[in-house]
């Protein structure tokens, strides 16, 4: 059918004018004598039956066929060498089709990534290098507190050392457990040092400790606890103490 053509030119003069309204159409219904006159074709489908008796939509579609040298599906319909599937399933039932790599690849996936393994909660061990004190004669493991406000505060868990120093005196030093091994006390043993054994496994010393506790009185004599392991050890270490403050 042709198309209808537009019965007035459109230009910048007269775009907003209105259209003149056209007279609407009758619509009368043509008599009998004039319809029999007229050729009416009617349509009509082919091959009309039951889609069950003719195959249906899909009577021309003869199955899926795969090539006999084991490659990829060639086509639809019937093919030299082929053999049409059996059936298919949504089970394991499928014969000749090869497992599908991508659930191969998921399950090495969680394998490498131990997604069946429990993850390790415990936090990794910090190897600690010790620094050692070679001119030391007395080395032992300690607890240092020291006294604030009537109750002893914790200073840190370190080595004990005793030294020797040039004039003849000995010199305590206490370095924490650290890969930097920071001084958490270093003093000399002096004759006047108070020094006494307390509890199962404490020696109570009284000191001007270096480095000091508190900035503001850096100067005033601390008491210091060294708490050692045993009370053997708490033994061994103020017989020690008092021997070398009496030289």
């Amino acid at each position: 059918m042709a198309k209808r053509i537009a019965e007035k030119e459109l230009t910048d003069r007269n775009w907003d004018q209105e259209d003149e309204a056209e007279e609407v159409g009758t619509f009368s219904v043509a008599s009998e004598e004039v319809l029999k006159n007229r050729a009416i074709k009617k349509a009509k489908r082919r091959n009309v039956g039951f889609e069950s008796d003719s195959g249906g939509a899909f009577k021309g579609f003869k199955g899926l066929f795969v090539p006999s040298g084991g490659g990829g599906f060639s086509g639809f319909g019937s093919g030299a060498g082929g053999k049409p599937l059996e059936g298919l399933s949504n089970g394991n039932s499928v014969t000749g089709a090869p497992p599908f790599s991508s659930a191969r690849a998921a399950a090495e996936t969680k394998a490498a990534f131990g997604g069946d393994e429990e993850e390790n909660d415990e936090p990794p061990k910090v190897v600690v290098t010790e620094v050692k004190e070679e001119d030391a004669f007395y080395s032992k493991k300690c607890k240092l507190f020291y006294k604030k406000d009537n109750e002893f505060k914790e200073k840190g868990v370190g080595t004990l050392h005793l030294k020797p120093t040039a004039n003849q005196k000995t010199q305590l030093l206490v370095r924490a457990d650290t890969n930097l091994g920071n001084i958490l006390l270093n003093v000399l043993v002096p004759p006047n040092m108070p020094c006494a054994r307390t509890g199962k496994n404490n020696v109570l010393i009284v000191c001007v400790p270096n480095p000091p506790v508190d900035e503001k009185n850096a100067t005033i004599p601390v008491t210091m606890l060294i708490r050692v392991k045993t009370s053997e050890d708490a033994d061994e270490l103020h017989n020690i103490l008092l021997e070398k403050k009496d030289v």
